[in-house]
């Protein structure tokens, strides 16, 4: 019984020892992290707080002039994987924090960020920035010159994962103009060194310096699976700058809505969605489909620019100009060919312009070039085109547009038609070879003119027309009919 009651009071000794001891403890250790923040001059902290049970730090009114101006309202983290050592030197994941160096916390907190000076040149400013689950592995950066932030940053980027981050209020200032780029939210799931689960963010502006409304903005921006590991990997290497290729971006889904601003606003423009899709089927074979709805252009009665394409439109019959654009693609690497399977633009009641086409032998120089940006090993490959297809289908555009014409010209609408499909009967562009195959594909694009209906023009070289016969289409007395294999259809 003596032996339980003296275990008691031993063990109750020790938790009053500690709860004395820890305070004075982190009392000391806050200090010193000050003083060796502090002391080489170039950075000053209004307060230290140090937590040893929850591995906690925090700084008031952080101010250091190391690398630039920089200012931190409050800097927080907790859950920190941060030897004792490092902060009794005054070593702190921000002050003292070294290039490679790993990183583990739980949470970190920044409130009122302010980097550089945000004049002539330039800066950003952060309301708050929340970072959950942050694990930074070791990496090597000995072979990085200094003076090289970029690579530096972006093999951090490379070695970073974050579980989740939300950002509000900030505001890039640009060097020299003064303009500013500012975002009101950004929220990001599961960053893992390189790819992004999830990102959403809101109110996007660009705003002219000194201006009180923005030029343009943007209300939603979401974006599920990007992938940039390969963009990390080009910008690491010290030798960017100079090659200049950026390798490539992979993203499943992306899209933005709300547009506005004074830009758009000057001109009469208003943009619905702008979305792009990505499917990959399998490592060879992915699907890609991009669109833009809602777009609309009533031009205002203001500016001489938006007054004449105000004009225009009323010469054509029309109060506003309503287009979508929808193209879709795929890309089958075990075939070697990639394929544009309908590209299209449409204008409500005037017309549709499609494209398709299909690209083969494509080769580890193309991919070289798609997948890292490297355009310059494209002339060794032997990629070539077997097939392309331009359909015009008029429904208004085609009358509505001589009208306008032979309303500005002072014309009849007839003979503006009738001269316009002689000149492209009589059409002979300079250094082509004129042949009656050519003559019978312009006759098609006359009788268009004059009839209307849907136009087909199609492109099948047989053998692919490859990136070595290029060339000989620039030569003066090249047969670009026989070449690309071209012809012509007119239907009603």
């Amino acid at each position: 019984m003596k032996k339980g009651v003296v275990a008691g009071v031993a063990v109750a000794a020790l938790v009053g020892i500690g709860a004395v001891a820890i305070p004075l403890v982190q009392g000391y250790v806050a200090a010193h992290v000050k003083a060796e923040i502090e002391r080489n001059g170039t950075a000053t902290v209004e307060r230290v707080e140090v937590g040893i049970l929850d591995r906690s730090i925090a700084l008031e009114g952080l101010k250091s002039d190391r690398a630039g101006p920089v200012s931190i309202g409050l800097w927080r983290v907790s859950g920190l994987g941060w030897p004792l050592a490092e902060l009794l030197q005054g070593r702190t994941p921000l002050s003292g924090f070294q290039w490679g160096d790993p990183l583990q916390a739980d949470r970190l907190e920044l409130q009122d960020v302010r980097i550089g000076n945000g004049g002539g040149g330039g800066g950003i400013d952060v309301g708050s920035l929340v970072l959950h689950g942050i694990e930074l592995a070791r990496y090597d950066s000995r072979d990085t010159q200094p003076d090289r932030g970029l690579a530096l940053v972006a093999q951090a980027m490379a070695a970073l994962s974050v579980r989740r981050l939300e950002q509000r209020n900030s505001v890039l200032t640009m060097p020299g103009s003064g303009d500013t780029l500012g975002v009101a939210a950004v929220i990001i799931e599961r960053y893992e060194r390189g790819r992004i689960a999830t990102v959403v963010s809101g109110g996007v502006e660009a705003t002219e310096k000194g201006g009180r409304a923005p030029l343009f903005k943007v209300t939603d921006i979401e974006a599920s699976d990007l992938d940039f590991r390969r963009a990390l990997a080009a910008l690491s290497l010290d030798g960017w700058m100079t090659s200049g290729w950026l390798g490539k971006i992979r993203v499943a889904r992306a899209s933005g809505s709300g547009f506005g601003g004074e830009t758009l606003a000057r001109y009469g423009l208003s943009l619905g969605t702008v979305s792009i899709e990505s499917v990959r089927g399998n490592d060879e074979v992915g699907r890609s489909r991009a669109r833009v709805d809602g777009f609309v252009l009533a031009p205002p009665v203001r500016g001489m620019e938006s007054l004449r394409l105000r004009m225009a439109l009323q010469a054509m019959g029309l109060k506003e100009l309503r287009l979508a654009f929808d193209c879709a693609g795929t890309e089958d690497r075990g075939r070697n060919e990639i394929t544009i399977d309908h590209c299209a633009l449409s204008g409500t009641d005037l017309a549709e312009i499609s494209v398709a086409g299909r690209i083969v032998d494509a080769d580890d120089a193309l991919w070289h070039a798609i997948d890292d940006g490297d355009l310059a090993v494209l002339h060794d490959s032997k990629v070539g085109l077997a097939s392309a297809r331009l359909v015009i289908a008029d429904k208004s555009l085609l009358e509505r547009g001589l009208k306008a014409f032979a309303t500005l010209t002072f014309q009849p609408a007839a003979a503006v038609r009738t001269n316009l499909a002689l000149d492209i009967r009589k059409y002979q562009p300079a250094g082509v070879l004129i042949t009656p195959n050519m003559t019978q594909v312009l006759d098609t694009v006359a009788r268009f003119v004059e009839q209307g209906g849907t136009l087909t023009l199609d492109a099948r070289p047989d053998p692919p027309l490859g990136l070595d016969r290029l060339d000989y289409l620039s030569r003066p007395g090249a047969d670009l009919v026989d070449a690309l294999a071209l012809s012509a259809t007119l239907a009603r």
